[in-house]
């Protein structure tokens, strides 16, 4: 039956058009505009038809075919289904009726999650995501580290080009440090802890700091002259330094100031049993800023798991809370004073250390490792990485047999099993991964030397089984002396047939 043409549009909820015989709208409906902006009177039906529902292109051509049938008198009624849309074409007087119904159901709202853990489930994930590209990006790392240190090696101590250089050697360093940052924040890297200058670390940081707090926050330093040296992870420190100032600077969305200082402290008794420390020497830091300040139910919790002030989707409630666990794992104790008004202090007491600090950035020639004149099967599928330490190894006078994968190195070894003293492979390869090839070895020659490589640490590669107690393993990423002292090391070892117990 023919629908009446004169339904009043404006009371059908859904959205609805009258076409003329040549298929262009003459009325249409508020819920139709709503629907296609710019289908206004006068535009043809097939215009509006790309706007409905653009992933089936079925529904456009049989619509378009029904419609054609409908004006020319071929058909009284025409229902589509699909998309989760219903489309209803009826005929009338001199045209037709479309009239488009959303029947997809609705979204299902998000549960209630208490406990945390699809937000916990989420980071794992996002942990997956994180760890694949910091194995990629600790590839891109090892080249520039690599070909700088090569660089610089070759020119002498007062070539002009000599800064530049060193600074693109630091600027690597500082990213893997970053990586192992990283890692350890997605994967529960164990600390690794070293003796190290916080006032050095906070200086080095400062320059990265600035521009992501943005121009209108200013940061300031007052770092204490001859300030002790502290035992703690250097990038876990980092990362407790870059947590501070990220919620310090979202404290101040309008500008402001942020402030650290440092500077050596005593702890006495009363202050030991306080906060669960040792007497005796140690180092303060302060990071300060003038931002909207926590209220005081707020500072009851800020370092638990999941506690956020940030609205929704700004914050995951986990950057203070790994901030606390890595100043307590330190031996240390964090605490915050703040009011609403009167912006936020975090205090960090850390044990000073006695022994000098390592210091990872050297100027002047790197000590060159002693050479060999083995034969090295490297394994290693990042074209890149595989030919800087052929150039690096070859250099030493060490032979080197080049496997682009773990099916290759296995042809290859089977060729030449007697000639070739170690193998140097990467952990992460498609098909056979390193430490897949290496039992794959060994039960072809048990005494069968290998120093693994990953972007992965080696406590990962523990946990998860893939380097066994007493392995050789080089952390990405790879520093050329280092990756010749490595090998040097290994070929030196006492050759002994491997025992998977």
């Amino acid at each position: 039956m023919a629908a009446s043409p004169d339904v009043p549009l404006d009371a059908i909820p859904l959205p609805a058009a009258v076409l003329d015989s040549s298929g262009a709208l003459t009325v249409v409906n508020p819920a139709w505009r709503d629907a296609f902006p710019n289908a206004e009177p006068g535009t043809r039906i097939n215009e509006c038809l790309s706007a409905l529902n653009p992933d089936a292109p079925e529904l456009r051509g049989a619509l378009r075919n029904a419609i054609h049938d409908i004006l020319s008198g071929a058909r009284d009624k025409y229902v589509h289904h699909a998309g989760g849309l219903v489309t209803t074409v009826s005929p009338l007087a001199g045209g037709a009726l479309v009239i488009v119904q959303d029947c997809a159901p609705p979204a299902a709202p998000l549960p209630e999650d208490p406990d945390g853990k699809a937000r916990a489930q989420k980071m794992e994930t996002v942990g997956r995501l994180v760890s694949g590209v910091v194995h990629d990006f600790a590839n891109i790392l090892t080249l520039i580290s690599g070909y700088s240190e090569m660089l610089l090696n070759r020119i002498g101590a007062k070539d002009p080009l000599r800064p530049e250089l060193d600074e693109i050697r630091k600027a690597s360093n500082r990213g893997a440090r970053l990586t192992s940052q990283l890692l350890g924040f997605t994967r529960g890297q164990t600390a690794q802890p070293k003796v190290i200058d916080l006032n050095g670390l906070i200086f080095d940081m400062g320059r990265m700091l600035r521009p992501i707090i943005g121009e209108y926050v200013e940061l300031q330093t007052s770092l204490g002259p001859s300030l002790g040296k502290v035992v703690a992870d250097p990038s876990q420190m980092e990362q407790v330094i870059m947590n501070l100032i990220l919620n310090a600077r979202d404290a101040m969305p309008k500008g402001g100031r942020i402030r650290i200082e440092t500077t050596n402290w005593d702890i006495d008794r009363h202050f030991a049993e306080a906060h669960s420390m040792t007497e005796g020497p140690a180092v303060m830091v302060r990071i300060s800023d003038n931002g909207h300040g926590i209220t005081a139910d707020a500072l009851q919790h800020v370092f638990e798991p999941f506690f956020t002030t940030k609205e929704k989707g700004k914050g995951t409630g986990l950057g203070l809370n790994t901030v606390h666990r890595i100043v307590k794992e330190s031996a240390g104790d964090i605490w915050v004073r703040s009011a609403p008004g009167e912006g936020a202090t975090f205090f960090i007491c850390l044990p000073r250390a006695q022994q000098p600090a390592e210091t990872a950035d050297t100027v002047g020639s790197v000590r060159q490792a002693p050479a060999g004149n083995e034969t090295v099967l490297l394994v290693e599928d990042e074209d890149g990485v595989r030919r800087l330490l052929t150039h690096v190894l070859q250099k030493r006078g060490y032979n080197v047999i080049e496997a682009c994968d773990g099916e290759e190195a296995i042809r290859i070894f089977e060729r030449k099993m007697s000639d070739i003293h170690l193998v140097l492979t990467d952990m992460v390869m498609p098909g056979i991964g390193g430490r897949a090839l290496a039992d794959k070895l060994w039960a072809k020659r048990p005494d069968t030397r290998v120093v693994f490589m990953s972007g992965y640490t080696d406590d990962v590669l523990v946990r998860t089984g893939a380097l066994g107690p007493g392995m050789s393993f080089l952390q990405k990423p790879l520093r050329p002396e280092a990756v010749a002292a490595k090998v040097r090391e290994a070929l030196d070892s006492p050759s002994r047939p491997f025992n998977p117990r």
